[in-house]
């Protein structure tokens, strides 16, 4: 049994699941229908592609992200976030913070929470500024 490391949406044909990152082997494809979802494990590397030009119907993507438990959920959502406010080199390098971070928290999603939405306030705040900087520096 292969196992896919990609996948890729388009409209025209539907979902494919590819067994190398260079697309060069299909796996599977699962066709476009109406009222039709593709599910697949959040590790494989995925990209939803725009719908052709051409296409005046509505195309609409949902995503739902599920975990364990709330605690898992609020580490997970960290990561992102923890790579761009905390001067990290790489991802492992996030998962450890993270960690570090949940056990001084005792664990407490609530609290773990609380510290992921400051984290979050802060990469907006630093975003606008870098922003800011970029359009007077341009002279606007």
């Amino acid at each position: 049994s292969r196992t896919p490391t990609c996948v890729v949406s388009t409209q025209s044909t539907g979902t494919i699941f590819y067994q190398h990152e260079d697309l060069s082997e299909i796996v599977t494809l699962v066709q476009n229908r109406y009222g039709r979802v593709a599910l697949f494990h959040c590790q494989i590397k995925h990209a939803a592609r725009p719908p052709h030009a051409s296409l005046t119907l509505a195309r609409y993507t949902f995503v739902v992200k599920v975990a364990r438990d709330k605690l898992s959920a609020v580490q997970r959502e960290m990561l992102t976030t923890v790579l761009h406010t905390q001067d990290l080199e790489d991802e492992r390098e996030a998962e450890e913070w993270v960690e570090r971070e949940s056990s001084k928290l005792g664990n407490d999603p609530e609290k773990l929470e609380e510290l992921f939405v400051s984290l979050s306030e802060e990469a907006v705040q630093m975003r606008q500024e870098h922003l800011e900087n970029s359009l007077v520096n341009a002279g606007m």
